[in-house]
Protein backbone atom coordinates (compact mmCIF):
# COMPACT_ATOMS: atom_id res chain seq x y z
CA UNK A 1 0.00 0.00 0.00
CA UNK A 2 1.01 3.69 -1.07
CA UNK A 3 2.26 5.73 1.81
CA UNK A 4 -0.57 8.20 0.21
CA UNK A 5 -2.80 6.01 1.04
CA UNK A 6 -1.97 5.69 4.91
CA UNK A 7 -1.26 9.28 5.91
CA UNK A 8 -3.74 11.16 3.48
CA UNK A 9 -6.56 9.66 4.64
CA UNK A 10 -5.87 10.89 8.56
CA UNK A 11 -4.64 14.26 7.73
CA UNK A 12 -6.82 15.30 5.34
CA UNK A 13 -10.18 15.91 7.72
CA UNK A 14 -7.78 17.66 9.78
CA UNK A 15 -6.40 19.82 7.03
CA UNK A 16 -10.18 20.33 6.06
CA UNK A 17 -11.01 21.90 9.20
CA UNK A 18 -8.44 23.97 9.57
CA UNK A 19 -9.09 25.56 6.42
CA UNK A 20 -12.08 26.94 7.54
CA UNK A 21 -11.04 29.07 10.03
CA UNK A 22 -11.13 32.51 9.21
CA UNK A 23 -9.00 33.58 11.67
CA UNK A 24 -6.19 31.11 10.50
CA UNK A 25 -6.44 32.76 6.73
CA UNK A 26 -6.02 35.98 8.15
CA UNK A 27 -3.16 34.57 10.53
CA UNK A 28 -1.12 32.91 7.32
CA UNK A 29 -2.23 34.79 4.69
CA UNK A 30 -3.24 38.30 6.22
CA UNK A 31 -5.98 38.44 3.92
CA UNK A 32 -9.55 37.96 5.23
CA UNK A 33 -12.69 36.08 3.85
CA UNK A 34 -16.31 37.32 3.39
CA UNK A 35 -18.72 35.09 5.60
CA UNK A 36 -19.99 33.69 2.64
CA UNK A 37 -16.96 32.77 0.45
CA UNK A 38 -15.23 29.33 0.68
CA UNK A 39 -12.07 28.93 -0.45
CA UNK A 40 -10.21 26.19 -0.98
CA UNK A 41 -5.77 25.70 0.57
CA UNK A 42 -3.42 23.19 1.81
CA UNK A 43 -0.07 23.03 2.80
CA UNK A 44 1.49 24.05 -0.73
CA UNK A 45 -0.94 27.15 -0.92
CA UNK A 46 1.22 27.91 2.38
CA UNK A 47 4.42 27.27 1.28
CA UNK A 48 3.87 29.10 -1.75
CA UNK A 49 3.04 32.20 -0.15
CA UNK A 50 5.94 32.64 2.17
CA UNK A 51 7.69 32.00 -0.56
CA UNK A 52 6.29 34.09 -2.74
CA UNK A 53 6.32 36.76 -0.30
CA UNK A 54 10.04 36.51 0.51
CA UNK A 55 10.99 36.68 -3.23
CA UNK A 56 8.92 39.67 -3.82
CA UNK A 57 10.84 41.70 -1.01
CA UNK A 58 14.11 40.46 -1.91
CA UNK A 59 13.70 41.93 -5.61
CA UNK A 60 11.84 44.76 -4.76
CA UNK A 61 14.73 45.59 -2.17
CA UNK A 62 17.13 45.53 -5.29
CA UNK A 63 14.83 47.77 -7.91
CA UNK A 64 15.34 51.22 -6.54
CA UNK A 65 13.36 53.13 -9.45
CA UNK A 66 12.37 50.84 -11.59
CA UNK A 67 9.15 49.60 -13.11
CA UNK A 68 6.85 47.50 -10.70
CA UNK A 69 7.27 43.97 -10.75
CA UNK A 70 4.76 41.97 -12.91
CA UNK A 71 3.22 38.44 -11.47
CA UNK A 72 1.23 36.51 -12.91
CA UNK A 73 -0.50 33.39 -10.78
CA UNK A 74 -2.11 30.80 -12.80
CA UNK A 75 -4.82 29.04 -11.15
CA UNK A 76 -5.81 31.19 -8.41
CA UNK A 77 -8.86 29.16 -6.95
CA UNK A 78 -11.54 30.31 -4.63
CA UNK A 79 -9.44 33.42 -3.29
CA UNK A 80 -6.20 34.17 -4.87
CA UNK A 81 -4.85 33.75 -1.43
CA UNK A 82 -0.97 33.58 -2.90
CA UNK A 83 -1.79 36.40 -5.16
CA UNK A 84 -3.71 38.57 -2.19
CA UNK A 85 -0.92 37.82 0.42
CA UNK A 86 1.58 39.19 -1.74
CA UNK A 87 -0.74 42.40 -1.87
CA UNK A 88 -1.10 42.91 2.05
CA UNK A 89 2.74 43.28 2.32
CA UNK A 90 3.41 45.20 -1.18
CA UNK A 91 3.09 48.58 -1.87
CA UNK A 92 0.43 48.97 -4.23
CA UNK A 93 2.69 50.33 -6.62
CA UNK A 94 5.82 48.47 -6.46
CA UNK A 95 3.73 45.21 -8.12
CA UNK A 96 1.22 44.16 -10.53
CA UNK A 97 -0.10 41.15 -9.64
CA UNK A 98 -2.46 39.13 -12.69
CA UNK A 99 -4.27 36.07 -11.83
CA UNK A 100 -6.09 33.52 -13.80
CA UNK A 101 -8.19 30.08 -13.23
CA UNK A 102 -10.03 28.11 -15.74
CA UNK A 103 -12.89 28.06 -13.91
CA UNK A 104 -15.63 31.39 -13.73
CA UNK A 105 -16.82 30.42 -10.47
CA UNK A 106 -12.98 30.64 -9.05
CA UNK A 107 -12.33 33.95 -10.70
CA UNK A 108 -15.20 35.22 -9.60
CA UNK A 109 -14.98 34.22 -6.11
CA UNK A 110 -11.26 35.54 -6.05
CA UNK A 111 -12.58 38.68 -7.41
CA UNK A 112 -15.06 38.79 -4.46
CA UNK A 113 -12.26 38.01 -1.74
CA UNK A 114 -10.13 41.04 -3.24
CA UNK A 115 -12.93 43.89 -3.77
CA UNK A 116 -13.89 42.63 0.41
CA UNK A 117 -9.92 43.18 0.90
CA UNK A 118 -9.65 46.44 -0.75
CA UNK A 119 -7.68 45.12 -3.72
CA UNK A 120 -8.04 46.05 -7.40
CA UNK A 121 -7.80 42.42 -9.20
CA UNK A 122 -6.88 41.73 -12.47
CA UNK A 123 -8.04 38.56 -12.52
CA UNK A 124 -9.97 36.71 -15.32
CA UNK A 125 -10.58 32.83 -16.78
CA UNK A 126 -8.19 31.10 -18.77
CA UNK A 127 -7.13 27.52 -19.65
CA UNK A 128 -3.44 28.03 -18.26
CA UNK A 129 -2.38 30.70 -20.63
CA UNK A 130 -4.50 30.64 -23.37
CA UNK A 131 -6.20 33.83 -22.29
CA UNK A 132 -2.83 35.58 -21.32
CA UNK A 133 -1.64 38.34 -24.17
CA UNK A 134 0.90 37.19 -26.10
CA UNK A 135 3.51 40.23 -25.29
CA UNK A 136 2.81 39.49 -21.61
CA UNK A 137 6.32 39.82 -19.75
CA UNK A 138 6.35 39.01 -15.76
CA UNK A 139 9.36 38.60 -13.58
CA UNK A 140 7.21 35.37 -11.53
CA UNK A 141 5.16 33.08 -12.91
CA UNK A 142 3.65 31.12 -9.81
CA UNK A 143 1.70 28.58 -9.74
CA UNK A 144 0.30 25.53 -7.23
CA UNK A 145 -0.29 22.55 -9.72
CA UNK A 146 -2.24 19.84 -9.69
CA UNK A 147 0.03 17.09 -8.83
CA UNK A 148 -1.77 13.69 -7.77
CA UNK A 149 -1.78 10.93 -10.37
CA UNK A 150 -5.05 10.05 -11.80
CA UNK A 151 -5.25 6.48 -9.87
CA UNK A 152 -4.17 7.41 -6.96
CA UNK A 153 -6.71 10.30 -6.41
CA UNK A 154 -9.48 8.38 -7.69
CA UNK A 155 -8.35 5.30 -4.97
CA UNK A 156 -8.76 8.52 -2.48
CA UNK A 157 -11.71 9.56 -3.66
CA UNK A 158 -10.01 13.21 -3.73
CA UNK A 159 -13.15 14.82 -5.16
CA UNK A 160 -15.32 14.14 -2.53
CA UNK A 161 -13.07 14.52 0.07
CA UNK A 162 -12.00 18.12 -0.72
CA UNK A 163 -15.36 19.19 -1.68
CA UNK A 164 -14.31 20.21 -5.23
CA UNK A 165 -15.86 20.62 -8.12
CA UNK A 166 -13.98 18.38 -10.42
CA UNK A 167 -11.19 16.61 -10.41
CA UNK A 168 -9.07 19.14 -12.42
CA UNK A 169 -8.57 20.61 -8.97
CA UNK A 170 -6.49 17.56 -8.21
CA UNK A 171 -5.25 15.48 -11.31
CA UNK A 172 -2.09 15.59 -12.84
CA UNK A 173 -2.23 13.31 -15.21
CA UNK A 174 -1.05 9.59 -15.24
CA UNK A 175 2.41 10.31 -12.98
CA UNK A 176 1.50 13.03 -11.18
CA UNK A 177 3.27 15.63 -13.85
CA UNK A 178 1.17 16.04 -16.79
CA UNK A 179 -0.47 19.23 -15.55
CA UNK A 180 3.19 20.63 -14.58
CA UNK A 181 4.62 19.68 -17.88
CA UNK A 182 2.70 21.93 -19.80
CA UNK A 183 2.63 25.15 -17.43
CA UNK A 184 6.47 24.97 -17.66
CA UNK A 185 6.51 24.59 -21.20
CA UNK A 186 4.21 26.93 -21.89
CA UNK A 187 5.26 29.69 -19.37
CA UNK A 188 9.17 29.78 -21.33
CA UNK A 189 7.02 32.26 -23.25
CA UNK A 190 5.77 34.85 -20.71
CA UNK A 191 9.09 34.63 -18.50
CA UNK A 192 10.93 38.54 -19.15
CA UNK A 193 14.55 38.88 -18.89
CA UNK A 194 15.83 37.16 -15.68
CA UNK A 195 12.41 36.49 -14.38
CA UNK A 196 11.54 32.93 -12.97
CA UNK A 197 8.77 30.58 -12.40
CA UNK A 198 7.67 29.05 -8.91
CA UNK A 199 5.98 26.00 -7.90
CA UNK A 200 5.04 23.91 -5.47
CA UNK A 201 4.16 20.21 -4.83
CA UNK A 202 3.60 17.27 -1.98
CA UNK A 203 6.01 15.21 -2.41
CA UNK A 204 4.58 11.92 -1.09
CA UNK A 205 2.15 12.57 -4.76
CA UNK A 206 5.61 13.75 -6.71
CA UNK A 207 8.83 12.88 -5.69
CA UNK A 208 11.91 15.18 -6.13
CA UNK A 209 13.54 12.89 -9.25
CA UNK A 210 10.52 12.88 -10.82
CA UNK A 211 10.03 17.02 -10.48
CA UNK A 212 13.52 17.58 -11.81
CA UNK A 213 13.29 15.21 -14.65
CA UNK A 214 10.25 16.93 -15.55
CA UNK A 215 12.01 20.11 -15.16
CA UNK A 216 15.21 19.09 -17.21
CA UNK A 217 14.13 19.48 -20.81
CA UNK A 218 13.20 23.35 -20.18
CA UNK A 219 16.77 24.37 -19.82
CA UNK A 220 16.28 26.15 -16.57
CA UNK A 221 19.41 28.09 -15.52
CA UNK A 222 19.57 27.50 -11.89
CA UNK A 223 17.13 25.37 -9.84
CA UNK A 224 16.15 26.16 -6.23
CA UNK A 225 14.46 24.00 -4.34
CA UNK A 226 13.12 25.08 -0.74
CA UNK A 227 11.49 21.85 1.74
CA UNK A 228 10.79 23.34 5.11
CA UNK A 229 10.28 20.56 8.26
CA UNK A 230 7.62 21.79 9.43
CA UNK A 231 5.32 21.05 6.08
CA UNK A 232 5.27 18.25 3.32
CA UNK A 233 4.86 20.29 0.53
CA UNK A 234 8.14 21.72 -1.54
CA UNK A 235 8.29 24.71 -3.87
CA UNK A 236 10.71 24.97 -6.76
CA UNK A 237 12.35 27.83 -8.02
CA UNK A 238 13.27 27.84 -11.42
CA UNK A 239 14.99 30.73 -13.50
CA UNK A 240 14.09 31.51 -17.23
CA UNK A 241 15.87 29.18 -19.35
CA UNK A 242 17.94 29.94 -21.73
CA UNK A 243 17.52 30.46 -25.35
Amino acid sequence: MRISHLVYPIVQPILRSLRRSPLLIRRIFDVRVPPDVAVQYDPTTVLLARTMRDLVAQNLSNRGSEPPLRLLEMGIGQGALVSLSIAAQTRPEAVRIDGVDCSPSRVNSSREVARFNGYDAHFWQSDMFTDVASESQYDFIFFNPPYVPTQTGRELQLTQRLEVDGDQMWDGGEDGADVLREFLRQSREYLSPGGCVVFGVQEIFLPDALVRKTMEPFGYQRIERQKPRWLPSTVYIGYRPTP
